[in-house]
């Protein structure tokens, strides 16, 4: 059983989202065992399903290919200056969220948002 403060997972998509500000389009923080969202802003179920099963498909693929496992986080480039970053909490959680990669400062995500996001989700299990 998950055993995860939903409020503090909550508050920690308020503060990424006064963090990141119009850079951030939409997050979702997600159990991966159900493929449920637990906290979210913009949620994006369907998006929310495949970056489970991609995430899965990547860490066997690197595995498949005798390459180091994934680690905390990976970022995808998409069209449209859009980006994607995933993070994984665990074996348990995983968090993806959606950005405009022309109004996302990339320092402020690698070395604030990121950070924060990794102990926030920490700090709200029980």
């Amino acid at each position: 059983m998950l055993n995860v403060d939903i409020a503090k997972l909550e508050q920690l998509v308020v503060d990424l989202r006064t963090l990141v500000k119009e850079g951030l389009l939409a997050t979702d923080i997600w159990d991966r065992a159900t493929g449920l969202s637990l906290a979210g802003y913009n949620a994006q179920p369907a998006a929310v399903a495949l970056f489970n099963q991609l995430t899965e498909e990547i860490g066997s693929t690197l595995g498949g290919a005798g390459f180091p496992n994934l680690g905390r986080y990976y970022l995808l480039e998409l069209e449209g200056d859009n980006a994607v970053v995933i993070l994984q909490h665990g074996a348990d959680l995983l968090q993806g969220m959606l950005l405009n990669a022309k109004k996302v400062n990339m320092g402020i995500l690698f070395s604030i948002a990121i950070p924060k996001s990794l102990e926030g989700v920490a700090k709200s299990r029980g």
